[in-house]
């Protein structure tokens, strides 16, 4: 299963890479932005992402928004942010995202919510 973590800081995609189970870290790809983790997505499948929505380039709403948009192959859509109001929420799943973890995420919380979401 293919991976997507998008997030501009480097060391807020290493923790994420340090809370995913073993079995997703077989082939995962890291994106520094928006505009990279779309032009992943043009490229090849990616089955999950877990994304960020302040990014400076292209925000994870605009992210989500273009694949919507464009009809691109939909990854399961994880959006992991620090600060998230419920109007936000309500948002981020209007677009198509799964849903929200907050940021920084523990692995217990990441690996209850793949489950219910029947990715593990």
């Amino acid at each position: 299963m293919r991976v997507l973590i998008v997030d501009d800081s480097k060391t807020a995609r290493a923790m994420c890479k340090r809370v995913l189970p073993v079995s997703l870290q077989q082939d995962l790809l890291e994106a520094s932005g928006g505009e990279e983790a779309l032009s992943l997505c043009r490229s090849q499948p990616i089955e999950i992402m877990f994304l960020d929505l302040t990014m400076p380039d292209v925000d994870g709403y605009q992210v989500l928004e273009t694949l919507k948009n464009e009809g691109l192959a939909r990854p399961k859509v994880i959006v992991m942010s620090a600060d998230i109001q419920p109007e936000a929420k309500a948002r981020i799943e209007k677009l198509g995202a799964l849903g929200f973890l907050p940021k920084p995420a523990n692995q217990s919380a990441v690996e209850r919510f793949l489950q219910e979401h029947g990715m593990l």
